[in-house]
């Protein structure tokens, strides 16, 4: 007989624990079904021999909404603040001020004098987006308030946010164009292009690309990594009376009759269902035979968009444990840590050239493969986090552990694993990024390694189950498959079939944590008004 739940909530992810702890503070019992050993998803943190990594992203953007959202769920956590540096070659600068975009404009112009006019023309642009970035996120977010119990906060305040939000949002929306069409537009220079462009995923849309440097700011640091948050959002659900089940993987969704079977056969109904983890996963997994045939062919339309999109790049990291002390690292930058070893730019080496490696597979030589890498690996640009710069308990005394990540093709690392040489690859890759960032940035890195680790684009998808691998959602590259943007953001997690709502990060694009929790709560702000 199948066990019967009001409200099941299927991936306990941020976005899946926020979703159910918003309900269950509100008095409903909520069952959250998760496929690993452990909740998080991507916001996740681990030890190893005393070193503290975060597994997937390395800090919190707070953008008026982390905080809010601890407050109303009660859940005191400590936030430390997450400092960011960029650095190019030799000149590095810290990013953590408003006057942070003079020093950033000053680098520039001393890397590519030639290209004076072009650098004035992007921080102009970038100032511009700082402004609107204010109006956003410069305030806690009206998304966590009650109407009730704030009345006075939506008499006055959310009234000015509100228009103010509207007009923002439609000048954002207009600057939709991938980031690279519109800085070939504004700048002649095609390596200055790059520098601003590599640090972030293939056609990412201008807007969100030229506002991130306003955001850096306000990175956080959870005391005890970034895993803090789902952990202790699991604990205030189950101290709340309501359940989190893990290793718990749904194989099958019956979504007239609203039944789930997980890969054990045990069986559930419900009368309103969340799916807040992969969504291929859903779609791929849906029963929907029984549907009048007009319906099932908006399903399978929705089906088939879903399961013919790819998600963004991915990441390829290399965790470090070394021997040198934190004030090592604290001399070169701050605990977050965008640099790239050359100012020349990768060029056509991740679209072009890539492009040509992959269609010329089968004939590829392992020479001409690693002589890729090689300039990939030097002239990338390399996300560094040093949790013990921002928690001094994240490593033994004396110590450092550093984790190093750059975007990475999902495509290139399936291909070599399924033609058996990943080993070598890994091995080769981890030595070019360990002597590409001692030859450049950390002198003494490669003497004072004292174990290395890494994690590819299958090990995402493996993992946390994203397909692709994926860590922001939708590829940028094609049509993203779900109709919902800034100013429609509510249509993001309504779906074809009843009493069954979505969110995350495959829910609407660009999908940063800020993204997931907004879904998550417009979900259940949904369930709960139809069940009330």
């Amino acid at each position: 007989m199948a066990e019967h739940n009001k409200i099941i909530i299927v991936g306990a992810g941020i976005t899946g624990l926020t979703a159910a702890t918003s309900l269950a503070m509100r008095g409903h019992k909520v069952l959250l079904l998760e496929k690993n050993a452990t909740c998080g998803g991507l916001v996740n943190s681990f030890t190893r021999e005393g070193f503290l990594f975060d597994g997937g992203i390395r800090a919190v953007e707070n953008a008026g909404m982390i905080k809010p959202m601890l407050a109303e769920l009660q859940i005191d956590l400590q936030l430390l603040p997450s400092y960011v540096s960029l650095g190019i070659e030799n000149k590095i600068i810290n990013a953590n001020s408003s006057d942070s975009l003079g020093a950033y404009e000053k680098l520039l112009k001393e890397l590519y004098p030639e290209s004076t006019l072009d650098v004035e023309k992007v921080i102009k642009v970038i100032g511009k987006f700082d402004t609107y970035m204010k109006v956003l996120f410069g305030g806690d977010s009206p998304f966590f308030k009650d109407a009730k119990r704030d009345l006075r906060y939506y008499l006055t305040t959310f009234i000015i946010w509100f228009f103010r939000f509207l007009a923002t949002g439609a000048a954002i929306m207009r600057m939709q164009m991938p980031m690279e069409k519109f800085l070939s537009q504004l700048l002649q220079d095609k390596a200055l292009i790059d520098i601003i462009s590599q640090h972030f995923f293939k056609k990412t849309p201008a807007f969100f690309a030229m506002s991130y440097f306003s955001l850096y700011p306000d990175y956080h640091y959870p005391k005890g990594g970034v895993g803090r948050i789902p952990s202790a959002l699991k604990e205030r659900l189950i101290e709340i009376g309501s359940e989190v089940r893990t290793g718990t993987e749904v194989v099958q969704v019956d979504a007239l009759n609203k039944l789930l079977i997980d890969s054990n056969g045990n069986e559930y109904t419900y009368d309103k269902l969340i799916w807040c983890a992969d969504l291929k996963h859903l779609y791929r997994n849906i029963s929907i035979e029984d549907f009048p045939e007009a319906q099932k062919a908006l399903i399978i339309e929705e089906q088939k968009r879903i399961l013919a999109s790819r998600g963004a790049e991915s990441v390829f990291t290399l965790f470090m444990a070394v021997d040198l002390p934190p004030e090592y690292f604290a001399r070169i930058s701050e605990g977050h840590f965008f640099y790239t070893p050359s100012r020349k730019g990768l060029g056509e080496l991740h679209r072009s050239e890539l492009s040509a490696l992959l269609a010329d597979w089968d004939h590829l030589s392992r020479e001409r493969f690693y002589t890729w890498l090689e300039a990939f690996c030097r002239l990338n640009t390399y996300e560094i986090s040093l949790p013990v710069l921002n928690d001094p308990d994240a490593a033994p005394e004396g110590k450092s552990g550093l984790i190093v990540s750059f975007l990475f093709d999902y495509e290139l690392t399936r291909r070599i694993e399924a033609d058996g040489w990943y080993g070598e690859f890994e091995q080769r890759i981890r030595a070019m990024m360990v002597d590409t960032l001692t030859q450049s940035v950390y002198h003494e890195l490669k003497e004072h390694i004292l174990f290395s680790f890494t994690a590819s684009p299958l090990s995402i998808e493996r993992g946390v189950n994203s397909s692709e691998g994926a860590i922001v959602g939708w590829s940028f590259e094609q049509a993203i498959p779900i109709d919902a943007g800034m100013l429609n953001m509510k249509k993001a997690v309504l779906t074809t079939m009843p009493d069954l709502y979505r969110a995350g990060q495959w829910t609407a694009s660009p999908a940063g944590l800020p993204t997931c929790i907004m879904t998550a709560k417009m979900a259940a702000d949904l369930v709960h008004a139809e069940l009330s």
